[in-house]
């Protein structure tokens, strides 16, 4: 019997996922052939089959395989008895396994094959769709996704992620320290927590709590139940799912939920108005895709975030617990280990690692790299042929044939030599690195669809590993047996410890270096260049070596040289001896040079010998050499054509590692650069000669200051940070009758907008805003400041909630311009101020809150608004430092409003309308005062805000073609996007269908704008239909009584394509406006509540009936 995957056209798939070598998934392709002939791999001549077990016809192999972990020690048995390519046959499909190093390197080649995306693949789609981990190959979001993904791993972005690495990392060992001398600590657990924790923050700035949970978070309680489904489908017998749809119904709710998760992280950003891109969601936000133009659309937004957040902690997780398994196994390398960060962190007990540090603990990360050896955390990955082709010199496979690589297997091959079982670390010497084959160690996959994320799991495994072994001796008091999970991924299998605190007697400190004190005797030589240019060049798709460069270039400047700063391909047929040395600072991009270093290459590809003689250069490469068969191959080209074209090295090459102690090779060849640059260039100076200022000395005739114009100020960092810009105030004034007792305060406000900024009608404005005085001086009681005090804020450790400060400043304007002080708490706040509270009776509440139910929580905390400031004046007790409150507080955030003007009428102006916050506050405690509408409320024309220019979603803007009905529905200040609207009715003479339902409380207290409305009305422009909760016509208080009342009219236009556009009140307005739409097509069609409900959600998921709402 022929197997189906024999068949010509090879639309079969190989049945075992990226991440779960024992995975079988049951296809039940049918057979297919030409002219009647099956043709099999071999019928084709001079090759031979694919070595496999006998088999059982139809069921194959399948009785043979066991489920689970189980399954992958078998195919590994399999594979070192049937040799390095086998063939494993299941229910009619086949599974082809490689796992020998000749054979891994022959499939590593990108231009022979590509990954797989296989049938067990497609059904975890359903939860990451065409995210990195799944996109099919010719799907464009996965290049998008790719570059738009990149720079957020670059070694900048791990510096930024480095000070939140560290503060989850403290969770753990806050917690593994109540449990140290008192109970056993699950390792996997608690490193799952970590990492989860990690990558939500680092990546999206959400904060899963896991540490202060007893049971998981939603989220991962739901992953564990779909990725379980996905396994059990994978090892079941075809047509057994049919029997399992309860199974598949909570496999969809699970889905449900992440999903659901995502979004609402994806819309909390964009609600904050947060613009930076300094983490993954702030990078797939905000950045376009340099080659399309494109920004990534937010399904595939939430595909990619589902992606990493699983991806982003179930890999690191289990190589973190596989690696202190080992070491609990091994004191002899536990012991060097210990060795290595005792003597880079002393006897601290808690010491505070910089990002440097990371790559200092060599023997750390080759420990790190031993245990993904033996137990790689995603065991396999699969690749397919671009064309037939025959492999190993005697296999055929056809073009779209899975081949699976089993890393485990691949990582016990022959080449790693004797004894491939032992954990030995010394496997990873740089000097044996050198030597083994580059295909050899692949537990981060291969080539271009590799894990992306890698840099940030080996940094933040490294941190925390360290960390564990300076604070800890890990007694292993079951005498544990390594016993493997296999869910997405492997970890050890209940792996508990019990835990001590490491003692000074313990730590092994390092011997105090003679030669460091004798370093610094003596006064160096001085020497200066006198105005040397000197040419610094970048190759840099992640910004890190422009960023070198441009330190190079202020160093240089210091120095007496005339630097200047450009990418490569700048330099193409320009480089000469006559214009000074030149330094080159290059990378790779998998193998190939980065896109402003294309030309270049190609240029000194085509240089004659000679051409290039008398130049001086010099060459730093950056890479990673985790991507061992590309490492540092353009900067080792650039340097020798340079050489080839006679050009004279200042110094030897130098590769600064990614992966390594990067930074300190970056320090070291730096300084031998300058070394070498002022010893050519340079003239000897006095050592305490002033340096002259960048302009030059100034003449005694010139008058000792000169005032210069400026736009910095002292809130430029943070202006920076929000991507907002000074806009002057035109026109200021109430839009309501305040004398009436009716009138709630709603102000207008008009704007200029900068110079080259432009908006489109419908879009938001976000204002930074200012806290009150009153809530200012609230703090300053509470903590006796003096508000006058004049301080300067400095950050001991990079964060990305880092107040941007970066001046002396008062502290009533640090208070005031800088700092959130009314939002609500949250329990990490909670739980520091309790830490900060010795008095029991006032220490207990604070306790109890920070610990309390989700539910309870959210009752007497989020949904009251009770804030820092409140519990602080609520338990006087609590003695929290006011650095501490600081560093507790968040950035001060900007405030969105909708644009109310016309983009065609005024296109250099914008308007808002500003309803006045002030309400009884939700805790039944005094008023409570909006901080952004209090603010506006004090603004007067010739003024200044801070603000920029947010464009609306796509859907909330109302079709070009005004031949389309269009229904608006509004209350209060929700009016404003639909002025607008209106008024580029008005500009353009339009006289297409608009109905514009608009409620506020009386014709003569807050009709907003009415005199505008009913001009335009008069124009033919709009049909304006106002409600009056205070003064009700014909019964209709509301919007949705008056849409309720002229539902034939409201129905006629739906009918006619007609849409529909809610802004305002979601409390209220916007759910009875929900009603009222079904109402009128149960009315209209006899269709049942659910039939109702289900055709509004299809006009919402269909754009056609559209919501800009806000809950108060």
């Amino acid at each position: 019997m022929v197997p189906s995957s024999d068949c010509v056209d090879g639309h079969n798939r190989v049945t075992l996922s990226d991440d779960n070598v024992t995975r079988i998934v049951l296809v039940s392709d049918s057979l297919c052939g030409t002219k009647g002939k099956l043709m099999t791999h071999e019928t084709l001549r001079g090759t031979e089959p694919i070595p496999q077990r006998p088999a059982l016809p139809l069921v194959g192999h399948a009785f043979d395989i066991p489920s689970g972990v189980d399954g992958l020690h078998y195919v590994m048995k399999e594979a070192r008895e049937l040799g390095p390519l086998f063939k494993l046959r299941f229910f009619g499909n086949e599974i082809n396994f490689a796992s020998g190093l000749d054979l891994v390197t022959e499939l590593a080649d990108e231009s022979r094959f590509r990954k797989n995306v296989h049938p067990d693949l497609v059904v975890v789609r359903e939860l990451s769709g065409d995210g990195l981990f799944t996109a099919f190959n010719d799907e464009p979001n996965w290049r998008k996704a790719h570059d738009i993904l990149m720079p957020a791993f670059s070694l900048g972005a791990m510096r930024d992620y480095h000070a939140t690495m560290l503060r989850v990392a403290r969770e753990l060992t806050a917690k593994w320290d109540r449990a140290a001398g008192s109970e056993p600590v699950d390792v996997a657990d608690d490193m799952t927590r970590l990492t989860l924790d990690t990558i939500g923050l680092c990546g999206f700035g959400y904060d899963f709590e896991s540490f202060s949970r007893q049971e998981p978070h939603p989220f991962i309680t739901a992953l564990s139940r779909a990725l379980g489904f996905v396994q059990a489908k994978g090892e079941s017998i075809p047509g057994t799912e049919l029997f399992k749809w309860k199974q598949t119904e909570q496999f969809r709710k699970d889905v449900d939920l992440m999903k659901d998760l995502v979004d609402d992280v994806i819309r909390q950003r964009r609600a904050s108005g947060d613009q930076s891109t300094d983490d993954l969601l702030g990078r797939m936000l905000h950045t376009r895709d340099a080659v399309t133009g494109e920004p990534l659309d937010d399904v595939n937004i939430r595909y990619q975030t589902i992606t990493f957040l699983i991806a982003g902690h179930e890999t690191t997780s289990g190589a973190l617990s596989f690696a202190l398994y080992y070491l609990t196994k091994h004191p002899e390398v536990l012991a060097r280990a210990q060795a290595e960060v005792d003597a880079l962190w002393g006897d601290t007990d808690t010491p505070e690692p910089d990002y440097a540090d990371i790559g200092k603990m060599t023997y750390i990360r080759q420990v790190l790299n031993e245990g993904l050896r033996l137990w790689p955390t995603a065991p396999a990955f699969a690749v397919e042929p671009l064309e037939d082709t025959v492999i190993g010199g005697k296999y055929a496979v056809r073009k779209g044939d899975s081949i699976q690589i089993l890393i485990p297997q691949l990582h016990r091959d022959p080449a790693w030599g004797e004894n491939v079982e032992l954990f030995d670390p010394d496997r990873f010497l740089p000097e044996r690195e050198e030597e083994r084959p580059v295909h050899l160690f692949k537990p981060f996959g291969n080539g271009e669809r590799a894990c992306i994320g890698r840099q940030f799991a080996l940094h933040e495994a490294t941190l925390v590993l360290a960390l564990v072994i300076h604070r800890y001796r890990l007694i292993d008091h079951t005498n544990y047996q390594l016993k493997i999970k296999q869910s997405l991924t492997l970890k050890p299998d209940a792996f508990t410890l019990n835990l001590a605190r490491r003692t000074s007697d313990e730590r092994r400190l390092p011997a105090v270096s003679a030669s460091a004190a004798s370093a610094a005797e003596g006064r160096p030589t001085v020497r200066r260049a006198t105005g040397t240019a000197l040419t610094l060049l970048h190759g840099s798709n992640l910004g890190t070596c422009a960023g070198i460069a441009r330190d190079l270039a202020e160093e240089g400047d210091e120095r007496g040289f005339a630097p200047s700063v450009a990418p490569l391909n700048d330099a193409v047929g320009k480089l000469s001896p006559g214009d000074g040395p030149v330094v080159i600072v290059a990378a790779s991009y998998n193998g190939r040079p980065t896109d402003d270093a294309t030309d270049f290459v190609a240029w000194l590809e085509g240089l004659e010998p000679g051409a290039l003689d008398g130049l001086q250069y010099a060459v730093l490469g950056v890479g990673d050499r985790n991507w061992a068969a590309t490492y540092q191959r353009v900067p080792t080209l650039i340097d020798e054509r340079l050489t080839a074209a006679g050009a004279t090295p200042l110094l030897e090459r130098s590769a600064a590692n990614a992966a390594g102690d990067f930074a300190g090779t970056v320090d070291r060849w730096t300084g031998d650069l300058w070394t070498a640059l002022l010893e050519r260039y340079g003239a000897a100076a006095v050592a305490d000669e002033a340096v002259p200022d960048a302009d030059g000395a100034a003449g005694p005739e010139a008058g000792l200051y000169e005032l210069q114009d400026t736009t910095d100020s002292v809130i430029g960092g943070l202006a920076a940070r929000h991507g907002v810009q000074p806009m002057e105030v035109l026109d200021a004034y109430e839009l309501v009758d305040m004398s009436n007792g009716l009138g709630r305060s709603k102000r207008f406000l008009r704007l200029r907008l900068p110079e080259g900024v432009t908006y489109r009608t419908g879009d938001h404005l976000a204002v930074l805003p200012s806290n009150p005085h009153d809530l200012v001086q609230r703090v300053a009681d509470r903590f006796s400041l003096d508000l006058d005090r004049t301080v300067r804020l400095r950050a001991r450790r990079r964060s990305r909630g880092t107040l941007p400060v970066d001046r002396p400043l008062t502290l009533r304007r640090l208070l005031t311009d800088f700092v959130e002080l009314q939002d609500a708490a949250t329990r990490e706040q909670i739980a520091v101020l309790a830490e900060h509270t010795a008095c029991p009776p006032e220490k207990r509440p604070l306790a109890e809150l920070a610990a309390a139910d989700e539910e309870t929580f959210r009752e007497q905390v989020t949904a009251t608004g009770l804030g820092l400031l409140d519990l602080l004046e609520r338990y006087r007790a609590c003695e929290l430092p006011f650095e501490v409150f600081l560093e507790l507080l968040p950035v001060l955030r900007p405030r969105h409003y909708s644009i109310s003007s016309s983009a065609a009428a005024a296109p250099g102006e914008v308007d808002l309308m500003v309803s006045l916050l002030a309400a009884p506050h939700r805790r039944g405690e005094g008023t409570f005062h909006g901080i952004g509408s209090h603010y506006l409320q004090t603004v007067n024309a010739g003024d200044t805000v801070q603000a920029r220019v947010l464009p609306c979603s796509e859907d909330f803007r109302l079709p070009e073609d005004d031949s389309v009905p269009v229904i608006l529905v509004s209350a209060g200040t929700g009016l404003a996007p639909f002025r607008g609207a209106v008024l580029d009715r008005h500009h353009t003479k339009s006289t297409g269908t608009l109905l514009c339902y608009f409620g506020c409380d009386h014709p003569d207290v807050d009709y907003l704008h009415r005199a505008e409305f009913e001009a335009a009305e008069a124009a033919g422009a709009v049909s304006m239909r106002p409600t009056f909760s205070c003064a009700p016509e014909d019964g209709a208080r509301f919007v949705q009584d008056r849409i309720a009342r002229e539902s034939e009219e409201v129905w006629a236009a739906l009918e006619a394509g007609g849409r529909v556009y809610i802004c305002g009140d979601g409390r209220r307005m916007a759910p009875a406006v929900r009603e009222a739409f079904m109402a009128i097509h149960r009315s209209y069609t006899g269709a049942s509540d659910d039939e109702a409900s289900a055709w509004l959600n299809a006009l919402i998921e269909s754009g056609i009936y559209v919501e800009d709402v806000w809950a108060g």
